[in-house]
């Protein structure tokens, strides 16, 4: 693996051997790609983790929207009750973010450790595993603007501009949230024994 954390080139050539015609066939696989054959290859966990998160993302917006509309941005600095406030709803969604996105990266402990063992770089690992991470939420996301757009109608002075800053800031907040819980967490999973952790994981 390069030692670039930002590199979309080529970080492993593989081979492939065709048993039809005895032909070796060179695979090259991208951080991008690479991260996203460890999502399809967990689907079942993945579609789990994805519609939880849809859920979890809907509420979250929700929070930011009603944030915009009461205050023009979010505050978080005074809590006055569940039903005139936003923020237990925000705080409580943001937390349970953080959790989804803290297991999804344990899930990963095995991987890490096979990265380890066979030679990958630390900032490798952590740039696969938090693309990984935003590939598998993002669509949860997009899913969470749609749920809200169409079924949570804002109140008639909202305005399409407070939807798209309610929108710019809770991905503005997702990408945070991503970086601030997979960097420790897969940094500080790299410096486990790539075998004690192959063993725990596998």
């Amino acid at each position: 693996m390069p030692n670039s954390i930002t590199s979309y080139f080529p970080i492993l050539v593989g081979k492939k051997e065709s048993y039809v015609n005895s032909v070796l066939e060179v695979i090259q696989l991208t951080y991008i790609s690479f991260a996203l054959r460890l999502l399809f290859r967990d689907r079942l966990y993945s579609m789990a983790y994805g519609l939880v998160g849809a859920l979890v993302f809907t509420f979250f917006l929700l929070a930011i929207r009603i944030h915009f509309h009461l205050y023009g941005g979010v505050s978080l600095t005074s809590i006055v009750s569940f039903d005139q406030s936003p923020q237990i709803l925000f705080y409580a969604t943001s937390f349970a973010l953080m959790a989804l996105f803290f297991f999804h990266c344990l899930h990963g402990l095995g991987d890490i450790g096979v990265m380890m063992a066979i030679g990958g770089n630390r900032l490798g690992c952590i740039w696969l595993h938090s693309l990984s991470l935003f590939f598998l939420f993002l669509p949860s996301f997009l899913l969470a603007i749609i749920i809200n757009l169409a079924g949570l109608n804002p109140p008639p002075d909202f305005g399409i501009f407070g939807e798209l800053k309610s929108i710019f800031s809770c991905l503005v907040l997702f990408i945070a949230l991503g970086f601030l819980v997979s960097v420790p967490t897969i940094g500080i999973s790299s410096y486990i024994d790539p075998y004690k952790s192959i063993r725990r994981q596998k």
